[in-house]
């Protein structure tokens, strides 16, 4: 599986941009569609959408950020550090920003002892995601969701003393499902810094590429467990985004 040009499409597909045009090095501003919507799995749009790569900055925008994309042109450049585009962005819109990782997937030799869940270990995902989540209170939704990760084998976990102590998660995919699926992973704090969570992810990433999709991670800039964990599994960092919701 050429994992590099699936991740490339799914992100094409997020800013609204031709490949060819992807593959361009330099700025473009792209005008789309896709920046006045909320995307599927997401509770809000991303009315500017920042792609960073060395030599290349793509800025996908929508029609909230039309009226000042003539003001980001006349001060943009493709050399740009992510830290002068996102004071530049502060300074131009005043709104907060988002800053992450994207990362693409290399493959990894590593093996794991964590085990795919079955329907019959609801019962423990249950109390687990009660532990993991303290402030959802509304459970109805979550057998559902669980099934569905089980019938596709990515539901995967840690149990320590018959107790579900880290499991894996998988997000709804705004675009591409049948071809890319992103990892989430949560351990119990009290459980942390003993290698689940890597183990789980290892797991989970054989049982993705089995389905024949591309595994896909993601990571808020300030995450560095999360940064640290997508290196152990077998991930490399593609691209820096900056996001903004006006």
């Amino acid at each position: 599986m050429n994992y590099h040009k699936i991740t490339k499409q799914y992100y094409t597909k997020w800013l609204g941009i031709s490949s060819e045009s992807f593959e361009t090095r330099g700025i473009h501003f792209i005008y789309s569609k896709e920046r006045n919507i909320t995307q599927y799995g997401y509770s809000h749009p991303f009315d500017i959408y920042v792609w960073l790569q060395p030599g290349k900055l793509i800025v996908s925008y929508g029609d909230k950020a039309s009226e000042k994309i003539n003001e980001l042109k006349q001060k943009m450049n493709a050399t740009m550090s992510s830290a002068k585009v996102k004071e530049l962005l502060s300074n131009t819109f005043g709104m907060p920003i988002t800053q992450s990782i994207k990362y693409v997937y290399r493959e990894t030799n590593a093996t794991s002892c964590a085990v795919i869940l079955s329907c019959s270990d609801y019962p423990s995902y249950l109390e687990f995601f009660r532990k993991a989540h303290l402030g959802c209170n509304n459970t109805d939704w979550l057998r559902e969701y669980f099934d569905e990760m089980v019938q596709y084998g990515l539901c995967v976990g840690i149990f320590e003393n018959s107790k579900l102590v880290s499991c894996s998660d998988a997000p709804g995919m705004p675009y591409m499902q049948e071809t890319v699926q992103e990892i989430g992973v949560n351990t119990l704090p009290e459980y942390r810094g003993r290698g689940y969570a890597s183990e789980v992810c290892i797991k989970c990433v054989k049982s993705i590429i089995k389905l024949g999709k591309c595994p896909i991670w993601s990571t808020e800039i300030d995450n560095a467990a999360s940064q640290k964990l997508a290196d152990k599994v077998g991930f490399v960092k593609f691209a820096e985004t900056l996001t903004m919701t006006l």
